[in-house]
């Protein structure tokens, strides 16, 4: 595994993944990289959130590469890393065109939330949760887009659910051009979605 740290106005994101194959093309890394870093941190700007992640499932939810976005006030947990597994309420299927939006009491009652087992003392806290799937074409899942942590203190609310679907939506049309144009040049070594 290896975790990128990077610091920009105040922000700190880093992204986990497990260790690239020898065959990931560098050029196509860099631009799936930098799509969903942006879209971690246009996420948090746009909703008003102090964490944002977006979860990539390279073949399916339980091989998937994480990217988080998070603010100073998760400085801590800058180094926190896990090979994701796409289990707890980060495993849910969430329909296209829809999304998830618990309070923090809604979290810790939810039958799918599992506390970080077992990294329920390193990882950065759930205080709230609003999610939507990534869709590409032809319903193909990309993966999840994840807010947590309201800046004002309050909880996510129905205009914050059509930012995060519409940055969802884009996030899909961006990957479906990006696996398309990788794809007519050979270029591509993930079944992304």
């Amino acid at each position: 595994m290896t975790a990128t740290d990077v610091a920009r106005g105040g922000e700190i994101g880093f992204k986990i993944t497990p260790e690239p194959s020898p065959s990931l093309e560098s050029a196509f890394a860099r631009q799936l990289d930098a799509m969903v870093r942006r879209t971690c941190r246009l996420a948090r700007a746009v909703v008003g959130a102090e964490q944002a992640a977006v979860q990539l499932w390279v073949t399916d939810a339980s091989c998937a590469h994480k990217y988080f976005a998070l603010s100073e006030r998760y400085a801590a947990f800058r180094g926190f890393e896990v090979d994701p597994k796409g289990v707890g309420l980060h495993g849910m299927t969430i329909p296209p065109g829809t999304a998830v939006r618990l309070n923090q009491v809604e979290v810790l009652a939810h039958p799918r939330f599992r506390s970080f087992a077992p990294f329920a003392d390193v990882h950065p806290p759930l205080r709230g949760w609003l999610a939507a799937s990534v869709w590409g074409d032809h319903s193909l899942p990309y993966g999840l887009l994840q807010l947590s942590d309201k800046s004002d203190g309050g909880d996510f609310h129905e205009t914050d659910e059509l930012s995060v679907l519409d940055l969802a939506t884009l996030l899909g049309a961006g990957l479906d051009a990006l696996r398309l144009a990788c794809s007519a040049t050979g270029d591509s070594p993930w079944r992304l979605g």
